[in-house]
């Protein structure tokens, strides 16, 4: 009986060992490489279509690791990334319109949020107008306080 509790440990053990190695040598899934590597450089930004909104500071729609919140009886929501890759954010003010299906403005948020240097963050944008079918970003900026 004691020997059957040991063979059962050491196949637990092994499998536990073998997943674990299993694990490390996964390939990076596409586009969680930059994410991982921390050697983003303007080139690779530039390249993966994100647009320099302010100096040294990029945005894009959020494309790779998105949690878009759900909603329930209309409006809209996205997700915009902001990567301080140069220089610390500081305080992050965005101006979006809020436009509906027919291209006419029905609203507008302001998101903001605070950011340091190598960092990336995600702006929520929601919109609760049913109407809503999508956001224009009007305004963006970046400014950091230097003491």
């Amino acid at each position: 009986m004691g020997g059957r509790w040991l063979l059962a440990l050491a196949l637990l053990a092994f499998g536990f060992v073998g997943g674990w190695i299993a694990a490390g040598l996964r390939p990076v899934a596409h586009g969680a490489a930059s994410a991982t590597t921390g050697k983003e450089t303007r080139q690779y930004l530039l390249a993966t279509g994100w647009q320099e909104s302010d100096q040294g500071v990029f945005t894009r729609r959020c494309q790779d690791n998105c949690r878009r919140p759900l909603l329930y009886g209309g409006g809209m929501a996205d997700v915009m990334e902001v990567n301080c890759l140069e220089r610390p954010c500081g305080t992050i003010r965005a101006e979006f319109v809020v436009l509906d299906g027919r291209g006419q403005s029905i609203g507008q948020i302001n998101p903001s949020r605070v950011g340091r240097q190598g960092e990336r963050l995600q702006l929520v944008l929601v919109s609760q107008h049913p109407e809503a079918r999508r956001f224009v970003l009007q305004s963006f900026s970046a400014k950091a306080r230097i003491d």
